[in-house]
């Protein structure tokens, strides 16, 4: 079983009508593997669902979609390894943004794969990524 953690550029692709993304997340899920996001990358995607132009419909769909993605939970330990991380990136004299930080720590933490397009994300080199853009 995999893990997929889900940056806010997949999920929030995953809310097109006709998404083939949405269906990649379906057969994942189907084939036993885990897909998931933490909720700091879910409050950027209601933050862009608030500001789109079918907010109701868009909505509706991320509903639907979160009963086949999991919310995983930042807990004291991703916390731990989130400022371990922050300063790591910082002594290479790396910025990412804190929510990619956290997913980074999350999936660091879990042994997950960050799905994004993304190329901050090389930045840490022992991070495992996909793109299923």
């Amino acid at each position: 079983m995999t893990r997929y953690l889900l940056d806010t550029n997949h999920l929030s692709a995953a809310l097109s009508p006709r998404s083939p993304l949405r269906a990649r997340i379906v057969e994942e899920h189907r084939a036993g593997n885990r897909v998931g996001t933490c909720v700091p990358v879910l409050c950027e995607v209601e933050a862009g669902i608030e500001g789109s132009a079918r907010p109701q419909q868009n909505r509706a769909i991320l509903t639907h979609l979160l009963r086949v993605v999991r919310l995983w939970p930042l807990d004291a330990a991703a916390s731990r390894a989130y400022g371990e991380l922050f300063w790591e990136l910082r002594g290479a004299g790396v910025v990412l943004s804190q929510v990619d930080i956290m997913l980074a720590a999350l999936a660091l933490q879990m042994g997950a794969v960050v799905v994004t397009r993304d190329s901050d994300f090389a930045a840490v080199p022992e991070l495992r990524r996909q793109n299923w853009l």
